[in-house]
């Protein structure tokens, strides 16, 4: 039988530093190269290369996740796959209906309802009206956001957004699904609602092509694996033998980092490296799920392969739309750090939280003394914060600060007594 998907010695390069697509610049670029064409000039070009000889087979109701760190080149495998950009060499053979949720919100068009996507989506994917139909039902009821459904989608939170998205690209039973990352955003009952989907549509016959950094979703999902790296296939296996083969790599990567000379480690971030930023609940357990009300830890991990000294670190809380909710400095809180070689961490409590409900996510900066120049950053998972009570969503507002209320009437009898 014919795999639904053949990826041959497949190579992807850009041009590094184009910047400028206008037409007078696009044209400019095209009559500088034919005037310098025959010379040596273009051996001066930079290029960097996504994907070096890439090669795999997937077949029918097979899945296969891609593992490796940002830049490897898993999402630009799967922009080639669902067409979004073609290949510098090599062949990208897909046979079947595919289905893509590369990207929040990817298809979706913000001044439209959600009804009103579903049926836009549909189409695109080559659905009939009266296929759409037949599915309407199945697919608000997956999402979850019924009472929404007539809302524009620009007025979504970001999970609401891929609770549709997520709805729209499953409940159409495609041939081949891909996702990119999408799952993380969301809570851990629809994550699991989720999984159980996409075993459904893996027993009925759908492909799946898997990218995430949460190898517990990796190998709930999977049953094979490619490790990338570098843009080309180090290794391809089970999922667990390539998550025991990637957690292996990073932790012989940490060591050799330790041992490594105090010159060998002027371009290591700084000589610190954030392994993980983590949400911590009032049980002082790592959490997705918060409520505004309750308190909450930020904790930071690092490692340090050198002493650094005197130092300070920034946190920053960000909504899904990349809006900046607040910004913390151990520097202006008088809060003093010095890093030594070694593991540590650092944290940061709130109490309590006071965000608006929605999805959210925190980063760090490591800074050197005078809180001038970063040294080293990481980021956290999603996590949602969630309200006790309507009418304080993330697209309302994002802060809700402790507060008290007054107020005072003066009588009648004050009022007059006055104007005598």
């Amino acid at each position: 039988m014919k795999p639904v998907i053949q990826f041959s010695n497949v190579s992807k390069r850009y041009n590094l530093g184009l910047t400028r697509t206008s037409l007078p610049s696009v044209i400019s670029q095209w009559v500088k190269q034919n005037v310098r064409r025959g010379s040596n000039s273009s051996t001066n070009k930079k290029y960097y290369w996504a994907l070096r000889d890439v090669s795999f087979n997937l077949e029918k109701g097979q899945s296969l996740a891609l593992v490796g760190p940002n830049g490897a080149g898993k999402s630009t495998t799967l922009k080639l796959l669902a067409k979004i950009t073609k290949p510098t060499s090599g062949t990208v053979e897909v046979d079947g209906q595919l289905s893509a949720l590369i990207e929040l919100g990817a298809g979706f068009h913000p001044d439209l309802t959600g009804r009103e996507n579903i049926f836009l989506n549909g189409t695109i994917l080559g659905l009939t009206y009266k296929d759409i139909q037949k599915r309407f039902d199945e697919i608000v009821d997956f999402s979850e956001i019924e009472e929404f459904i007539d809302t524009p989608v620009k007025r979504y939170s970001s999970g609401m957004t891929v609770r549709l998205g997520f709805a729209v690209a499953s409940c159409i039973e495609p041939d081949i699904l891909l996702v990119d990352e999408v799952l993380a955003v969301g809570d851990a009952s629809f994550r699991q609602k989720c999984i159980e989907r996409i075993k459904t549509l893996l027993n009925n016959g759908t492909s799946l092509i898997f990218v995430s950094h949460d190898m517990g979703l990796v190998r709930a999902i999977c049953e094979r694996a490619i490790y990338i790296e570098h843009g080309e296939v180090q290794r391809t296996g089970s999922s667990g033998e390539i998550i025991d083969l990637y957690n292996q790599v990073l932790e012989k990567r940490r060591i050799e980092k330790m041992s490594l000379s105090e010159d060998a480690l002027d371009d290591i971030e700084g000589g610190v490296e954030v392994t993980k930023v983590e949400m911590i609940d009032m049980n002082g357990k790592p959490t997705r799920e918060i409520y505004s009300d309750e308190p909450v830890e930020v904790r930071v991990k690092y490692n340090a392969y050198r002493n650094i000294g005197k130092s300070n670190a920034i946190v920053l809380i960000y909504r899904s739309d990349g809006l900046p909710c607040c910004n913390m400095r151990s520097y202006l809180d008088g809060f003093p750090m010095t890093i030594e070689k070694g593991q540590g961490e650092y944290s940061l409590k709130l109490d309590p939280l006071q965000l608006y409900g929605g999805m959210y996510y925190a980063t760090t900066w490591v800074m050197n003394a005078d809180d001038s120049d970063g040294i080293a950053t990481g980021a956290s998972e999603w996590f949602e914060v969630k309200n006790r009570t309507s009418g304080r969503e993330a697209q309302i507002a994002v802060f809700e600060p402790n507060r008290k209320w007054d107020h005072s009437i003066q009588s009648t009898a004050t009022v007059r007594s006055g104007e005598e």
